[in-house]
């Protein structure tokens, strides 16, 4: 089974909504909110969700760096064979904060992806950079098929193969 850790903001992670916008950075040796849904999908790639680290995406937005390190040697130490950043959906904090750790991630080695949908600022600003996984606004139509290629992505990254031409069919 390949290692996956999932990046969630405060309020995907089920820990409140903007009142815990400032929540420092965290985390769980569980699949948590979206990683319930995406659990099923990983398991048909033989991966598996071993934590969910998570912290508020305006905290974040002001100790990048610092969330940065932590989020990396979590992964580091815990051997992560990829990292699924979001969804992110349309929400424009949460996409920056999956866009840079995604970035940040990958320059440290370590294969990530993002999930967000094209209304998100995010998306224009690191679809050129990083592996974007499309996704509806805000649920609706597509949502299983977006979290399907988050997981076949995400596992595809953990085995080391190419990706090159699945990017080009399900990412920005």
């Amino acid at each position: 089974m390949k290692k996956i850790i999932l990046v969630l903001n405060h309020v995907q992670a089920g820990m409140g909504s903007d009142e815990h916008a400032n929540l420092a950075p965290s985390g769980k040796k569980a699949a948590l909110g979206p990683g319930q849904t995406l659990t099923p999908y990983l398991k048909e790639q033989e991966a598996e969700i071993i934590a969910t680290l998570y912290c508020g995406d305006h905290y974040y937005l002001e100790h990048q760096e610092e969330v940065a390190k932590k989020f990396i040697g979590f992964a580091k130490k815990f051997q992560a064979d990829a990292v699924i950043c979001g969804p992110a959906m349309h929400y424009a904090n949460f996409g920056e904060m999956a866009g840079s750790l995604t970035k940040y991630f990958i320059q440290y080695g370590i294969p990530a992806i993002a999930a967000m949908s094209i209304e998100n600022p995010a998306t224009q600003m690191y679809q050129q950079e990083i592996p974007i996984v499309k996704m509806p606004k805000k649920g609706g139509i597509g949502l299983n098929d977006s979290f399907k290629n988050m997981a076949l992505l995400a596992a595809e990254k953990a085995k080391g193969n190419d990706t090159k031409a699945l990017e080009e069919r399900i990412c920005f």
